[in-house]
């Protein structure tokens, strides 16, 4: 019963993980927290967020730590639909980082940003 119990859990935690969060508009414009675009760099260079870096998704395991040993610092993660940010953000998630919301798509979010 108790591995049962545990493996719902599990399945419950893992899929929560991977969903797109509502983030705030003032928590894109913090300048504390850090905006990371991980859509490819032909894609950034067409149009990115204000203060975003540019980590393809494929790459951000070898990456985050240049821009944040801190495994409490807030990120947002966004690319084209939400898929490639969340899958960066269950690789983040792995690696220890606690604050990392997958923010969805570029066009969504910049439209909060221009608000």
């Amino acid at each position: 019963m108790k591995n049962l119990i545990l493996l719902i859990l599990i399945v419950l935690l893992t899929a929560a993980c991977s969903k797109q969060n509502k983030v705030p508009s003032k928590m894109i414009m913090d300048n504390n927290t850090v905006l990371i675009d991980v859509r490819t760099k032909t894609e950034f260079l067409s149009g990115h967020l204000e203060k975003a870096i540019n980590i393809p998704y494929t790459e951000i395991e070898e990456k985050i730590n240049s821009i944040t040993k801190d495994t409490d610092q807030h990120i947002v993660l966004y690319c084209r639909s939400g898929r490639r940010s969340g899958i960066a953000q269950k690789a983040l998630m792995k690696m220890g980082y606690k604050n990392v919301l997958n923010g969805g798509s570029y066009k969504d979010l910049i439209k909060q940003q221009s608000k």
